[in-house]
């Protein structure tokens, strides 16, 4: 029989049902093969230049938030489940081509929304970090960071734990309530860290502060092994 200690539990989540665009914080989120129902299975296609469109390139597009309209729902086409919210506050559904034309006129270029094919192949979708990571990455920059420039799945609080604990999980596997995850490997996160979500502006002095703190990389890249669902304030545990 496998023993488990908690050490702390889920203080968030984020999803991104479209890619390069700014995401939502459900209180919580279903599972879906290793990762969250809903999330990253769609990408802005530039046509002209062949390639998918990114917030790492084009910043303003993180005032773009996609949301689920129900965030317990789950499947292989959720197209008429997502709302695009555009940064003067109007809403549109994600078939609207609406939006669509208004990112095109401010890029200069074509768009489209593809779907992802791939979104449910990814090895180990999920990006986790915990609050006394962003904590000590808060004192290496200077000032208070919002954890959703992280851009991070699941946000862990581990009041016990050390700055970068969950690197230490890699290879282990937790319990978040009834779901069961492997952390498969550090992830890295270094220029949209820079961005902050609602302006967006580039705070160079982050990307400075992460690479003091752990040459680039924040997080941990994991699976989701079994389970159902995800809901801000489950227990965390870690297995022995």
């Amino acid at each position: 029989m496998e023993l488990a200690e908690v050490v702390g539990q889920l203080a968030g989540l984020r999803r991104f049902p479209v890619r390069s665009l700014g995401g939502e914080q459900p209180n919580e989120c279903l599972i879906q093969g290793s990762g969250l129902a809903g999330d990253r299975i769609y990408d802005l296609f530039d046509d002209e230049q062949g390639v998918a469109l990114s917030s790492l390139t084009v910043p303003f597009l993180l005032r773009y938030r996609a949301r689920l309209l129900d965030p317990m729902v789950r499947g292989s086409d959720l197209a008429a489940w997502i709302r695009v919210r555009l940064p003067d506050g109007s809403e549109r559904e994600l078939t609207d081509p609406a939006w669509l034309d208004d990112i095109a006129r401010r890029c200069g270029r074509h768009v489209r929304l593809r779907a992802r094919e791939d979104a449910h192949a990814e090895i180990a979708p999920l990006h986790v970090l915990s609050v006394q990571t962003v904590r000590f990455v808060e004192k290496q920059y200077g000032g208070p960071l919002e954890p959703a420039r992280f851009r991070s799945n699941i946000l862990l609080d581990l009041p016990d734990g050390r700055p970068f604990e969950e690197d230490r999980w890699i290879g282990r596997q937790i319990w978040i309530g009834d779901v069961l995850l492997e952390i498969v490997r550090q992830c890295e996160r270094s220029i949209v860290p820079s961005l902050d979500a609602d302006t967006p502006e580039r705070s160079p002095g982050i990307l400075a502060a992460i690479l003091r703190g752990r040459g680039g990389l924040i997080g941990v890249s994991a699976r989701a092994i079994t389970g159902n669902r995800l809901r801000v304030g489950d227990p965390v545990a870690i297995i022995d």
